[in-house]
């Protein structure tokens, strides 16, 4: 179970916005470059003027795109730019974590209108749904009522094969085993009565990167989202590579020897780690995940992760340059900025340790999504499916 949906996939949920594909790759022009004129994606997309003006005219009287003031000081008529209209389209995001919920609403150009969050000790499928229900009726009664018609659907970012690990998660394996034969998405369906993409949790927040970061500099990249369990995804000529399972980039079971024994990459790179180490100080390891963005523990702590965790990133950097010899590597996660860039600044230094004899220099930089990279690439999958 918890298979991911192909967006490309004939067989995928049924959309709510049917698009041609030429639409589509004009408001993907738009949203890579903030506003075109039409005749600048006629350039652009090799499409004819009047087929330009016609495709224009359409997906603005959808209300999907809108036109901003012309383009004054060039020569000739000034030129009209049209932009992505923010409220052209919304789409909502459930992400399922280990220590977390989160239901977030973005609107057409992926800011965040309103989002939920809720702290668990580990995941179960009925307080999952529990709180599915009541996280969606508090988002949508954030927008007018005629807007609600324009929520495309409910996309989910969760950890593939969610019962494993439960020792390292601290759950019982009783109840996570009960994921294992949950169609998730069938459920959510029922539920909500909108379709539903399922996505791996890190998979979607490099969706997000990709779609709303400063990734588009970049066409190859690895992208690694610490959170309770480190995770990735792979980017390729400018596409998220999912793989035949989904999988591709789930650098979080990538094997290393630690100096004592040859352990997951999990167990060396994640913040449940730092949890432990916090609760055995004595400490509350919980708060981590209560306020991502602003952590009031020990400094000394925080170094001492930052450390051990740099050690496996610096590895899975170097397996990734070994095999496809990208642009450079996007680290990101649910953390401070201080912390997520410590951990950038400690890795790249850790990475020029290794032998790095017959491959390319690689940069290391931080993601630009941040801590909710996973709920906001979640929200982004109806999105991707209906216009990408």
């Amino acid at each position: 179970m918890n298979t991911p949906v192909d967006l490309n996939d004939n067989n995928a949920p049924e959309l709510l916005d049917n698009r041609s594909q030429n639409e589509r790759e004009v408001l993907a022009l738009i949203r890579q470059h903030g506003a075109l004129p039409k005749a600048t994606i006629s350039k652009m997309t090799g499409l004819s003027a009047q087929s330009a003006t016609v495709i224009i005219k359409k997906l603005e009287a959808d209300d999907l795109v809108k036109r901003l003031s012309p383009l004054k000081g060039a020569k000739g008529q000034p030129k009209i730019p049209f932009a992505l209209n923010e409220r052209g389209a919304f789409s909502v995001g459930l992400k399922i974590g280990r220590r977390s919920y989160d239901m977030t609403l973005i609107d057409f150009v992926g800011n965040v209108v309103a989002s939920l969050h809720e702290r668990v000790d580990f995941p179960s499928i009925e307080s999952l749904l529990s709180f599915s229900q009541r996280a969606f009726n508090v988002v949508a009664s954030s927008l007018d009522q005629c807007l609600t018609t324009r929520i495309r659907g409910i996309g989910v970012a969760m950890p593939f094969e969610i019962w494993h690990w439960a020792e390292e998660a601290g759950a019982p394996i009783e109840v996570l085993k009960q994921w294992q034969q949950c169609d998730i998405a069938s459920q959510l369906n029922a539920l909500l009565a909108l379709p539903v993409f399922v996505r791996n949790d890190a998979a979607a927040a490099c969706s997000a990167e990709l779609s709303f970061g400063n990734a588009h500099q970049w066409r190859n990249f690895l992208y690694i989202f610490v959170g309770t369990f480190v995770g990735g995804g792979l980017v390729l000529n400018g596409s998220l590579l999912e793989g035949k399972s989904g999988r591709a980039g789930a650098i979080g079971s990538l094997s290393l020897f630690n100096g004592k024994e040859v352990q997951q990459l999990i167990k060396q790179s994640s913040l449940y780690l730092l949890e432990q180490q916090l609760n055995a100080s004595g400490e509350n390891g919980g708060l981590l995940y209560e306020h991502p963005s602003h952590w009031q523990c020990s400094p000394y702590e925080i170094t001492t992760w930052i450390s051990n965790a740099s050690q496996g990133l610096a590895y899975a950097s170097h397996c990734a340059m070994s095999l496809l010899d990208l642009d450079g590597i996007i680290i990101d996660g649910a953390m401070p900025n201080d912390v997520r860039q410590a951990l950038v600044d400690t890795t790249q230094n850790a990475l020029s340790r290794l032998d790095m004899r017959g491959l390319s220099p690689v940069t290391i930089t931080a993601g630009n999504v941040g801590a909710k990279a996973q709920s906001i690439g979640s929200a982004n999958l109806p999105l991707l499916a209906n216009y990408a």
